[in-house]
C-alpha cells in the first residue's frame, strides 16, 4: 500500500484483511485543513481512491474479486 498512497491526494488506507479475492482497507480520508502544509490540495474522493486501489490490487492479489472500503469510523 505504501507504493500507492502518493497517489491517493492525503487519504490514507490500511490493509484490513484478504479473503478469497476480497481485500478490505480501512479508509482514512485526508485532512479537512487545506491550509496545513501536509495536505495534497487534490483532495481525492472516496470514489477515486476506490478506483486506484482497485486497478494496483488487481496486480497483485491473485484471484482479486472485489475491494471493500471501510469508512474510519
Amino acid at each position: 500500500m505504501a507504493g500507492i498512497r502518493p497517489s491517493l491526494g492525503g487519504a490514507d488506507v490500511r490493509l484490513k484483511g484478504v479473503s478469497r479475492g476480497v481485500v478490505t482497507v480501512q479508509y482514512y480520508r485526508p485532512p479537512s485543513n487545506p491550509s496545513a502544509c501536509h495536505v495534497d490540495k487534490t483532495r481525492a474522493t472516496r470514489e477515486i481512491v476506490a478506483e486506484l486501489l482497485e486497478d494496483q490490487l488487481k496486480k497483485v492479489v491473485p484471484g482479486f474479486t472485489k475491494l471493500t472500503l471501510l469508512d474510519q469510523d
